[in-house]
C-alpha cells in the first residue's frame, strides 16, 4: 500500500497533523511506504517532462501509467577507496554496462500488457538506481552541513548522468534514437520547414536512445543502514538531479519523531516543486 502525500493539497492542519502522525506509526510496516508527488523528466531536451501516477515497485518512483521500465542498481562505494577517492575509470565501465544491459533487457523482455510493449518501444526507458551518497561523504569525513560538500556531490551526480547520457547517444548512433523523439518532432515540423530544418538539426546534436536514466533516493543522502542524522538533510537538493526519484529506504529512522519524519518529507516536496517549476522554461535547441 502507497501514500501520495500531495504538500499541495490543501487541508486543515489538524488534519494534516493525524495523517503524518499516522504516516510516522506505519512508516516501518511493510508493504506500506509514503511517496511524494514527482515528475519524471529526461536528459534529452527534446523530450518533455511527464505526469508521474503509478508506482514502480523495484524501485518505489512514481512513473506514468503503464510506462516499461528496466531498472540497474549500482553503489557509489563499491568504487570508493578508504578515503573516498572514486576509481572513476571502474565506475564509468559499471555505468556503461547499465546502459548497455538495460538495452539488451527491453529487447528481451516480455511485458504485461500491450501499453507497456509499445512504451518500451517508444521510450526505452532505464532506471539506473545510483546510491551510497551519504556513505561517500562520511567516508571522506565531510561536513555534510558545508554547501561545498552538496556541490561536490552535484558535480559527481551530473558526471554520473553525462557518462550515461554519452552510453545512450553512443547506442542511439549504432541501433537508433528513442523513437519518442519522432513522435514530439511530428508537431514541430507542421509549422513550417524553418522548425522542420531547427529541428532536425537538434535531433543531430541531442537525440539519445532511452528517454530516462539516472535515478536517486532521497533517503541516500543518508549513510545506508545506520540511523538517519539528520545534518545530511543538507544534501537533499542532490535530488534535482535526479531523471526519475526513488524512495527505498535503507536507513533507520526509529530515533526520529514525527516532527523531523515531516520535515524530511516538506523538505523533499518542495525541492521536488522547484524542480518541476524550472522545468516549465523549455531548453533552447
Amino acid at each position: 500500500m502507497f501514500y501520495v502525500v500531495d504538500s499541495d493539497r490543501e487541508v486543515s492542519p489538524q488534519l494534516a497533523a493525524s495523517v503524518w502522525q499516522q504516516l510516522w506509526e506505519l512508516r516501518d510496516i511493510t508493504p506500506i511506504n509514503a511517496l511524494l508527488p514527482a515528475g519524471v523528466v529526461s536528459p534529452c531536451p527534446l523530450l518533455a517532462d511527464e505526469v508521474a501516477e503509478a508506482v514502480y515497485m523495484p524501485t518505489l518512483s512514481l512513473v506514468p501509467c503503464d510506462s516499461a521500465w528496466v531498472s540497474s542498481e549500482l553503489d557509489l562505494m563499491h568504487y570508493a577507496s578508504e578515503h573516498g577517492e572514486l576509481r572513476m575509470t571502474q565506475l564509468e565501465a559499471a555505468l556503461r554496462d547499465c546502459v548497455r544491459a538495460g538495452e539488451q533487457c527491453h529487447d528481451k523482455a516480455e511485458w504485461a500488457n500491450s501499453s507497456m510493449s509499445r512504451d518500451s518501444l517508444m521510450n526505452r526507458r532505464l532506471s539506473i538506481l545510483v546510491r551510497g551518497w551519504g556513505d561517500l561523504v562520511r567516508r571522506r569525513n565531510d561536513n555534510p552541513v558545508f554547501l561545498p560538500v552538496l556541490g561536490e556531490l552535484e558535480q559527481l551526480a551530473h558526471r554520473i548522468e553525462a557518462i550515461l547520457v554519452d552510453a545512450s547517444r553512443e547506442i542511439a548512433i549504432r541501433v537508433g534514437y528513442c523513437p519518442a523523439i519522432d513522435a514530439a518532432g511530428a508537431r514541430v515540423q507542421r509549422h513550417g520547414r524553418e522548425m522542420a530544418e531547427r529541428w532536425q538539426r537538434a535531433v543531430r546534436n541531442n537525440a539519445l536512445r532511452h528517454r530516462n536514466l539516472l535515478t536517486l533516493s532521497p533517503w541516500d543522502v543518508f549513510p545506508q543502514h545506520d540511523e538517519a542524522d539528520s545534518r545530511y538533510m543538507n544534501l537533499l537538493p542532490l535530488i534535482r538531479c535526479a531523471n526519475s526519484v526513488s524512495f527505498l529506504r535503507e536507513v533507520r529512522i526509529t530515533h526520529w519523531n514525527v516532527i523531523e519524519f515531516r520535515s524530511f518529507y516538506e523538505r523533499v516536496g518542495a525541492i521536488l516543486r522547484r524542480s518541476r517549476d524550472a522545468t516549465l522554461i523549455a531548453k533552447q535547441v
